[in-house]
C-alpha cells in the first residue's frame, strides 16, 4: 500500500506518539500536493487538549449558539495590515453568518462573516485576531487585505498561507497541508506541538514552505443569519434578514436551506414564515433534496401537510431518485405514507432498484406493506 493511501485511506489510524520522537515525512510523490510534507497525525490526531485555567477551558467549548455578531466591529490588537488575493468559490453570494463554530477544546478558532469581513477568534481567548477584508464577484470571495496577525512576528506569505489552511481544513473540511515555521524545521517534535496549539486536530500533514497554498475543492457557505434565526423560530429576525436581502432560499454551509432547516423544530411558526415570505417549497440540498423528502423521514406530519399546501412537488427525487415515499416507507411513517398517497404520491417509482414497498418489505412494516401492495 501506498503511502498516500495510508494517509488518506478510511481505515489507517495514525500511531501515538508516545516520547519526543521526530515525526514522519511524506515525499511528493506519496501526495497529492506534490511537496514533501511532515507527518502531524502522530500527535495532532491523538493529543487531548487540556488547560489548568478555567476561564479558556469555559471560553473553548462557549460558542454554542452564537452567530458571531458578538465579534463585529472588532479590530485585532495587531493593525499590521497584508495584501492578499486569495480566492474561494461561492454559491452566488456569501451571507453574513457562521464560517465555522468551535465544539471541543481540540478546535482552535472560530470564523465569521459579516458580510465584508472574515473573522478569525482564538477560540481559548474569545479574542479576535484577524480580520480581512473581502469582496465578491463572478461567484468568489476575494481576500483583498488581511489585518492583524495569527501568530506573533509571522511573514505576509505565512499570513496569507495560515488563512488560506484555516478556510480549506474548518470551513470547507477539506485535508490540506497547513503552515508550519521554518524556524522550528529542525525539531519535527516541536513543529507538531505548534501545529497542534495552533491548528488542533485539523491538521493532519504540514509544510515549512510559507509560500505555498492549497486550492480549495468546496464551495464556501455560512449558516447565514437567516438559518440561525430560522433554527431559533425567531419570526422577527427572519422578517429582518430578508428584508437585509438574504437569498430567501440559500444553502447554509451543511448544504440544506433555510426551509429544510424549518423542518427541524417541532413547531411550524419558521417554516410557515418562510413559506409566506415566498421560499421555493422545492428547494434542494447539495443531494437534490427538497423539504417534504425532511419532513416525510422525521415524521413532521404538521410540516409536510403545510410544504404540501404551498405546493411541494410529492413524487421530487433527489440525486439518487428517492422521493419522499421512500423515506417514510422506510423509516416505517405510517402516517406520513397515508397522507402522501392521498396527495398522489407515485408509488410506483423506482429508485436503485427499490420502490417504496421494496423497502418497506425489508424492514418488515407490515401496515405500510399493506398500504402499498
Amino acid at each position: 500500500m501506498s503511502f498516500f493511501k495510508k494517509l488518506f485511506g478510511k481505515k489507517q489510524q495514525p500511531e501515538p506518539q508516545r516520547s519526543e520522537e521526530s515525526l514522519p515525512w511524506i515525499e511528493p510523490a506519496d501526495n497529492p500536493w506534490n511537496i514533501k510534507l511532515l507527518d502531524l497525525r502522530p500527535l495532532s490526531q491523538t493529543m487531548i487538549s487540556t488547560s489548568q485555567n478555567q476561564q479558556m477551558a469555559a471560553n473553548a467549548i462557549s460558542y454554542g449558539t452564537e452567530d458571531g455578531r458578538t465579534f463585529w466591529n472588532i479590530n485585532p490588537k495587531n493593525s499590521r495590515t497584508v495584501e492578499s488575493g486569495l480566492k474561494f468559490i461561492i454559491d452566488g453570494s456569501l451571507a453574513p453568518g457562521v464560517l465555522f463554530k468551535p465544539e471541543t477544546m481540540e478546535h482552535k478558532w472560530a470564523i465569521y462573516f459579516d458580510g465584508e469581513y472574515l473573522i478569525f477568534v482564538r477560540s481559548w481567548l474569545r479574542e479576535v485576531f484577524v480580520i480581512a477584508k473581502t469582496s465578491q464577484k463572478n461567484n468568489q470571495l476575494i481576500i483583498e487585505n488581511i489585518i492583524g496577525e495569527f501568530t506573533e512576528g509571522e511573514t505576509e506569505a505565512f499570513t496569507n498561507s495560515f488563512l488560506n489552511f484555516l478556510l480549506i481544513s474548518h470551513v470547507l473540511e477539506e485535508i490540506a497541508p497547513a503552515p508550519l515555521p521554518e524556524t522550528l524545521l529542525s525539531d519535527t517534535y516541536k513543529a507538531g506541538l505548534w501545529a497542534f496549539s495552533s491548528y488542533g486536530n485539523k491538521a493532519h500533514v504540514g509544510t515549512f514552505d510559507e509560500n505555498f497554498t492549497a486550492s480549495p475543492k468546496g464551495m464556501l457557505r455560512t449558516h447565514s443569519l437567516l438559518h440561525i434565526a430560522v433554527a431559533q423560530s425567531n419570526i422577527q429576525e427572519i422578517e429582518i434578514q430578508i428584508n437585509n436581502g438574504i437569498n430567501i432560499n440559500s444553502l447554509a454551509g451543511d448544504g440544506l436551506s433555510p426551509l429544510h432547516w424549518a423542518t427541524a423544530p417541532e413547531n411550524t411558526e419558521s417554516l410557515r414564515k418562510l413559506l409566506e415570505l415566498d421560499a421555493d417549497p422545492n428547494a434542494r440540498t447539495i443531494q437534490g433534496a427538497t423539504p417534504i423528502m425532511n419532513a416525510s423521514q422525521s415524521n413532521k406530519i404538521e410540516h409536510l401537510k403545510m410544504l404540501l399546501h404551498f405546493g411541494a412537488d410529492v413524487n421530487a427525487k433527489d440525486d439518487r431518485g428517492f422521493t419522499a415515499l421512500h423515506r417514510a416507507s422506510e423509516m416505517g411513517h405510517k402516517e406520513i405514507v397515508t397522507l402522501l398517497l392521498e396527495n398522489g404520491a407515485d408509488k410506483s417509482i423506482v429508485a436503485e432498484g427499490y420502490t417504496a414497498l421494496l423497502l418497506a418489505q425489508n424492514r418488515e412494516h407490515k401496515e405500510i406493506t399493506e398500504l402499498l401492495s
